[in-house]
């Protein structure tokens, strides 16, 4: 899952091109991992923001034209706000949470995911560059431009035993 303001600081179509490459490379979990990105409209009336929306749904279409079927969607793409408590179990729902803005200040989806998880698990992927990272060491912290790395990460993250995500969350937790 992930959760991001339309804004072209947020790197969603590399991230999108990352879970495509991770597609591409690992053939053995199509039909077995759906990626939900939800995009929150924001300064709709700039036209920068506009060509990304048409970017990321381009991506989209693409990927899940490339890879789907009728029986799987691979990428599962929201424009739209939701409630904290829909933002809520929409985390705990998630396996992972994929967060890797280009540039970014704090991050508090990044942190939402975390303070989210009573049950302990999940992983967080988390761009080096999110300020959060800075305190959040055991996510799985990546380059956000690095798209083999995201890929990988991605695998690491769905193939993460339960002990060590337990190790990960409750230290994150903490923090």
């Amino acid at each position: 899952v992930s959760v991001d303001r339309l804004d072209y600081t947020k790197g969603i179509v590399t991230r999108l091109e990352s879970f495509e490459l991770f597609l591409e490379e690992n053939p053995e979990f199509h039909n077995k991992v759906t990626y939900l990105t939800l995009v929150v409209p924001s300064r709709n009336i700039i036209t920068k923001y506009n060509e990304n929306k048409k970017a990321i749904e381009e991506a989209v279409g693409r990927i899940n034209g490339k890879f789907g079927s009728i029986h799987w969607t691979p990428i599962v793409y929201e424009y739209r706000s939701l409630e904290f408590e829909q933002l809520t179990g929409l985390y705990l729902a998630a396996d992972a949470a994929l967060i890797t803005p280009i540039r970014d200040g704090m991050n508090l989806v990044a942190k939402e995911f975390v303070a989210t998880r009573n049950d302990k698990k999940g992983v967080l992927i988390l761009s080096e560059t999110a300020g959060a990272a800075r305190e959040m060491g055991d996510a799985l912290v990546v380059n956000p431009s690095d798209r083999p790395t995201i890929a990988l990460a991605i695998r690491q993250a769905l193939e993460m035993p339960g002990e060590e995500q337990f190790t990960r969350m409750s230290a994150m937790q903490k923090i």
